[in-house]
């Protein structure tokens, strides 16, 4: 199994998706930087600050329209007490859309090519086969929420100023408090990708997946009527809450919802995969 998973690091790092993903993820990153404010691709498009000294609370609308890209950028610098890199973490649901490219290119194009026959006709089985993709993916994505977490930190600071970032413990804590919800988008778009197998049924599903149950749960939270503190564990709504100094008991919620939820997430990927006929 762990020949299994170095074989796939050696492909992984070999193929142009891979730095695809971390391009965007820099890009994604490096606007945000230099626009001082987080960006998102969620339906609203941008996240709400956590921070009370979030600069754009104290302007007008209008007064927003009016300012230039480096108007805005002056204003946003000379605010004090805004901490610009913990605003980015809170807009981790962007992370999402880089993971789906690690799970296709480490599970879906297996499929796709049929590289997944080759290996079940070997030693492997289909067991340590999962456990081996579903552990590579995982390693792989945790360590680009580092990555970005802890990039987006430095490059505010080599940019922006240490006054607008916290300090690397507080970066530290955001993140690993974050990991729970992480490690559900994880299993996600895993079982997903057991499931559905081919790359193009794959992306397909995974990729507006995330707007439409935006979509959906804004209709039902209109007529439904749906109780504020359950729209705290929304997926989104959980990693922006996780930088904002969260109580014990919600983050034990959270811990026990995403463990839940990835548990079963596995278990219909695994299901799946093992009733599933290999061509």
């Amino acid at each position: 199994m762990i020949n299994m998973i170095k074989a796939d690091i050696y492909r992984l790092v070999r193929t142009k998706g891979f730095y695809v993903a971390l391009f965007l993820m820099l890009l994604m990153m490096s606007v945000s930087i230099y626009l001082v404010q987080p960006g998102a691709v969620s339906m609203t498009g941008e996240i709400p600050s956590n921070s009370q000294a979030y600069p754009m609370d104290q302007i007008t609308a209008e007064d927003y329209s009016n300012m230039s890209v480096s108007q805005m950028r002056e204003f946003m610098l000379g605010s004090e007490g805004y901490m610009l890199d913990v605003d980015i973490a809170a807009a981790n649901m962007n992370l999402y859309y880089i993971f789906i490219f690690i799970a296709a290119l480490v599970i879906s194009a297996d499929f796709s090519s049929g590289g997944v026959k080759n290996t079940l006709s070997s030693a492997i089985s289909r067991r340590k086969y999962f456990i081996s993709k579903a552990l590579l993916v995982n390693i792989c994505c945790v360590a680009l929420l580092f990555l970005n977490n802890y990039l987006a930190h430095f490059l505010d600071i080599i940019c922006n100023g240490k006054n607008l970032a916290a300090d690397l413990a507080t970066i530290t804590k955001i993140t690993l408090l974050q990991l729970p919800a992480i490690l559900f988008v994880i299993a996600l778009q895993t079982g997903l990708a057991f499931l559905l197998r081919k790359t193009s049924v794959f992306n397909t599903v995974v990729i507006p997946l995330v707007l439409i149950f935006q979509l959906l749960l804004s209709i039902a939270v209109m007529i439904f009527d749906i109780n504020d503190k359950y729209l705290y564990y929304e997926i989104q709504s959980m990693l922006s809450n996780m930088t904002a100094d969260p109580t014990k008991r919600y983050i034990l919620n959270s811990c026990l919802l995403c463990f839940a939820a990835a548990a079963v997430c596995y278990a219909v990927g695994y299901i799946s995969f093992k009733k599933a006929e290999i061509k």
